[in-house]
């Protein structure tokens, strides 16, 4: 009897020992954790960044492109001339608008983004007349006569509808805007001479052999003049050629021969001005 009380007793406390041993075990050992917080939206309304990375700085404007020197100014200006003599209105239009984006005041890439941009018949007119192109002579050489301005090249083009004002051919005809100039006076014909019997002389005898016959002046004269446009068409080229390089020598001693050549020849004037201007300007920021 007495140890039937004591087992019962005895399993009594076992039950109890197990019951505080379930009450003291650690929390979360058998639970599921706790959800995580969620993180605070970001300013603006934008997703938070993720715990641990720093925010991106992908809304920050760009940097502005650098200004050109008055050096690449000049180097691109220059570029422009020659893209547009050639057609590629598109890659000039470039060439200047980075012009003015550094100097919004530049006369001449002003003047060269119009005759690209604008109708010319609203700029130059509608009254106009037919001019025929003289042997050499191009559209530079037109707007310095007729235009008063060589750089006007681009919208006499236009104004043609001449696609690449480069492969203007003499004898060519064109419409020029404006009035046309006055025609020279007439040259008075010679009086007609008085008919007067002949006298009588003795025939010549009949020479052994023909005189050998003498050039004939008109044509001598044609030949020297082609010769004389042909050099000036060559020098031309070499001084655009030589101040689009930069050799601003090369191109004051090319604009020189022309102007042997030509001394009223207005283009050569303003470009060789242009060029030692130039090289003035250049001569002082070194």
């Amino acid at each position: 009897m007495t140890s039937r009380c004591d087992l019962r007793r005895l399993t009594a406390l076992l039950v109890g020992v197990g019951l505080v041993a379930g009450c003291a075990q650690p929390p979360g050992s058998g639970a599921a954790p706790p959800a995580p917080r969620p993180a605070a939206p970001a300013p603006g309304g934008g997703p938070a960044p993720a715990p641990g990375t720093a925010p991106s700085d992908t809304g920050a404007p760009s940097s502005a492109a650098a200004p050109l020197s008055p050096q690449a100014i000049q180097k691109a200006v220059t570029s422009s001339i020659e893209l547009l003599e050639a057609g590629h209105e598109d890659q000039a239009a470039a060439e200047l608008q980075r012009v003015l984006q550094s100097d919004p005041g530049h006369k001449l890439a002003q003047s060269l983004m119009r005759q690209i941009k604008d109708d010319p018949v609203a700029m130059l007119g509608r009254e106009s007349f037919s001019y025929r192109v003289q042997p050499g002579e191009s559209l530079s050489r037109i707007a310095q006569r007729f235009l008063n301005d060589v750089h006007q090249f681009y919208i006499l083009a236009r104004y043609n509808d001449i696609k690449v004002p480069r492969q203007l051919a003499g004898g060519q005809v064109i419409r020029v805007p404006g009035k046309a100039p006055p025609p020279a006076a007439p040259v008075p014909p010679a009086p007609a001479p008085v008919a007067t019997a002949p006298p009588r002389v003795p025939p010549a005898p009949t020479p052994a052999a023909s005189a050998p016959t003498a050039p004939d002046p008109a044509a001598e004269a044609d030949k020297a003049a082609r010769a004389r446009t042909e050099a000036i068409t060559r020098h031309t080229r070499a001084a655009r050629s030589a101040f689009a390089k930069q050799d601003l020598n090369g191109a004051i001693r090319a604009w020189d021969s022309v102007l042997e050549l030509d001394p009223n020849n207005r283009t050569a004037q303003l470009e060789r001005q242009k060029a030692i201007d130039l090289k003035e300007k250049l001569t002082k920021v070194k």
